[in-house]
């Protein structure tokens, strides 16, 4: 005999329902982080514009702040698509339990987000004052 107990359609189709929007979701940070590390590896171009609309600034100088804000954009692209995998990963598998309960997301994810722009922003108020003066 079979010991677990029969799930209903409806439990059944309410889990997929569940796994089809952690996909929309997943997908949604995947463009946003690949816009985020394009955005890094544009800073290149970005300052060479820089340099010939400005040239009294220092090219080395420019080229090492264009360096510092690309791969800081890139670095946090990076975290933050390693972060969306694992939260998907994380909400994929409890779906796979046969008790599930539905648990509301974390603050942690926004609280990581947020501390992330931040960083980035940090990053790149000091480039734009270090250039400037």
């Amino acid at each position: 005999m079979n010991s677990t107990p029969p799930t209903s359609v409806t439990t059944e189709l309410a889990k997929e329902r569940n796994r089809v929007a952690a996909e929309r979701t997943l997908t949604s940070w995947i463009q946003n982080c690949l816009s985020l590390i394009g955005f890094g590896i544009a800073f290149d171009r970005i300052f060479v514009a820089l340099d010939r609309a400005l040239p009294t600034n220092n090219p080395i100088v420019n080229a090492r702040l264009a360096t510092i804000l690309g791969l800081s954009a890139i670095a946090i692209g990076i975290f933050l698509l390693v972060l969306a995998i694992i939260g998907y990963l994380i909400q994929v598998r409890s779906l796979d339990v046969e008790d599930y309960l539905s648990k509301p997301i974390h603050s942690y994810h926004l609280l990581v987000t947020v501390c992330a722009v931040t960083l980035f922003g940090l990053v790149a108020l000091t480039v734009v004052f270090s250039v400037g003066g």
